[in-house]
């Protein structure tokens, strides 16, 4: 397997390497993708989000399906809206893009199937199972060494965490780990802080439709 983008790292995280299906509510799952693919854009330096805004960008569409639907999305709106406005726009189709991507890398296969009341099931199971884990391991491992965190690293666990997605690091109790990914926000950027508060806000708004 390629070394993953940032998007690519939570989709993989976010299904079961064996059968594909999704571990998290689909709606969720697309807030930390949309999240997560403006990340890979601020972690490339092409984005800019300042005062929970995104408030610039020289990113430029390169053949990257996912790249390619933010940018056009950016040259349509355009800068000064808040972030969280942002991940709700995108969460729409950011899933089939995340995945359409992986399928390109060779990282996972896209199956469907059909449910007995007819409804199309969709999979995304991993081409290499053990692969698949790499993310999740190199996470739990460095909770035990926070210091050693890289920026795509520290935003993985940050967003992973956001969305409720369990991290496991064995050798850690369960409140040490909880501690240290509650403290991960404070050695981030403002701007990955910003992202962060819009995923928290999207996945408050997204709970709240579902009890509506």
């Amino acid at each position: 397997m390629p070394e993953l983008a940032l998007a690519d790292e939570l989709f993989v995280m976010g299904h079961d390497e064996y059968s594909g299906k999704p571990r998290l509510n689909h709606d969720v799952l697309s807030v930390g993708l949309a999240a997560a693919a403006l990340g890979e854009l601020m972690i490339a330096e092409t984005v800019t989000i300042d005062g929970g805004r995104l408030t610039g960008w020289t990113a430029k569409q390169n053949g990257d399906p996912v790249v390619d639907q933010i940018v056009a999305q950016l040259q349509q709106v355009g800068p000064g809206h808040r972030v969280h406005q942002w991940v709700e726009h995108l969460r729409a189709d950011i899933k089939e893009l995340v995945g359409y991507r992986l399928v390109g890398h060779g990282a996972v296969r896209r199956e469907t199937s059909r449910s007995f009341t007819g409804r199309t099931q969709v999979r995304f199971p991993a081409t290499d199972p053990t692969e698949a884990t790499r993310s999740m391991v190199r996470l739990g491992f460095l909770l035990t060494r926070p210091g050693d965190f890289d920026p795509q690293s520290a935003l993985l666990a940050c967003i992973a965490n956001a969305v409720d997605l369990t991290i496991v690091a064995p050798t850690l109790s369960t409140a040490t780990m909880r501690q240290r990914l509650a403290e991960l926000p404070g050695r981030l950027v403002p701007g990955y802080r910003d992202l962060l508060a819009a995923v928290d806000s999207a996945v408050a708004a997204v709970a709240l439709q579902a009890h509506g």
